[in-house]
């Protein structure tokens, strides 16, 4: 324990996010001003798919919610893999899919599988804020790879090589990405594996976005063979945020490690969301999910285009997701201090670019593009109005 507190330095360490001060400031501006526009969560504004409520509804119905497997239960496993089959050609053996407690249950679980203490895992910088810390929280070291446009803000196989150390253990990518919604060209995804391969460690994909991809969908990048860990998610596409249900593809040799792993931290995921999620791979929940998909990508289409206009630089365009990673420099010389003013005198919220690593993040900010087209129009009024009265 530190001096003078309670607490582990693991938790002492761990940092919160910096959109947190934003969204106490907007709470407490409401009362006088009314609610604020956020661009900030990575929330599906939508319900999920009919199917799934009725599932949920009938599993409550019928009772028996109980501990399931500690890798999911069987017939769920199967679904997701039949779904692999069905979207990429892929033939899984669901014995190596393990459904987890949402997305961040998996990665924990797949550190916790992977690192000894002072093991080294490679990430862009900019990534999800969170992979760093489930990184550290079981005893592994963050080394960032800095990343910007000419690279899709993706990180390339030269890079990895070059960081590589002795005590390096995996890599950790993602596709379509947060902030930043670019994705691995397939040629990258290959260099990448293959140079991991060479390396003697793991790549770790996080696809947590990969059915919110507008132009053609690639395969999972479990394609790229039976070593590589891919991560996913209900949440999003099936706007299941609350169900915190996701799973993991797993090596062959990991699977039991994982269920033991699972048994001791938690059991098992949500048997009552589970049940739900069977029917998230039913006809009509697949329409609701591309439904969403279009409207993700029409919303964006607006909403940077709009925001470009106003002296939002994009250097890479999304190719998925529901983010842009916008270039505030010509605006400002701090972002987080352009997010605390566009949030207390227009009423929207962005989130700096400093919540996502410390390569330029003070240039950037990241806009979401999930509430529906009116909200994001009447933020859009808001940011100009604020731009206006700033430069008068």
């Amino acid at each position: 324990m530190t001096s003078n507190t309670l607490l582990s330095i693991r938790a002492e360490q761990t940092r919160p996010f910096y959109v947190m001060e934003l969204l106490a400031r907007a709470a407490a501006r409401a009362a006088q001003f009314g609610p604020a526009i956020s661009m900030v969560v990575g929330e599906p504004d939508f319900p999920p798919p009919a199917p799934v409520i009725r599932a949920a509804q009938a599993a409550l119905s019928k009772g028996g919610i109980h501990y399931t497997h500690a890798l999911g239960m069987p017939e769920l496993r199967q679904a997701i893999a039949a779904d692999y089959a069905r979207r990429d050609g892929l033939e899984i053996d669901p014995q190596r899919i393990a459904v987890t407690a949402g997305a961040s249950g998996g990665l924990l679980l797949t550190m916790a599988a992977i690192l000894n203490p002072g093991d080294e895992v490679l990430m862009p910088d900019p990534s999800y804020p969170c992979n760093r810390q489930f990184v550290t929280v079981m005893g592994g070291v963050v080394r960032t790879i800095a990343v910007d446009a000419t690279t899709a803000f993706q990180p390339t196989a030269d890079q990895v090589r070059k960081l590589w150390g002795p005590k390096t253990r995996a890599l950790l990518v993602a596709s379509p990405a947060n902030p930043t919604g670019t994705m691995l060209s397939h040629a990258s995804a290959v260099s990448l594996a293959q140079a991991v391969r060479e390396l003697g460690g793991v790549m770790v994909v996080d696809e947590i976005y990969q059915r919110v991809v507008f132009e053609d969908a690639p395969k999972s990048l479990v394609s790229l063979g039976e070593d590589i860990i891919s991560v996913n998610s209900f949440s999003k596409i099936f706007s299941m945020t609350g169900w915190r249900l996701g799973w993991l593809v797993l090596p062959p040799q990991m699977s039991g490690a994982v269920e033991r792993l699972s048994q001791n931290l938690y059991i098992s995921a949500s048997s009552l969301a589970q049940r739900a999620a069977l029917a998230a791979f039913e006809p009509e929940s697949l329409a609701v999910a591309e439904d969403y998909r279009q409207r993700f990508a029409e919303q964006g289409r607006y909403l940077l285009t709009a925001l470009k206009g106003l002296g939002f630089a994009l250097p890479a365009a999304p190719q998925g997701a529901f983010y842009g990673y916008c270039d505030v420099s010509g605006l400002t010389n701090d972002s987080y201090q352009f997010c605390l003013e566009l949030c207390d005198h227009a009423g929207v919220l962005m989130a700096p670019g400093r919540d996502f690593g410390e390569h330029h993040g003070d240039r950037f900010v990241r806009v979401s593009y999930t509430k529906p087209l009116d909200l994001l129009q009447e933020g859009v009024a808001r940011v100009q109005r604020f731009l206006e009265s700033s430069r008068a």
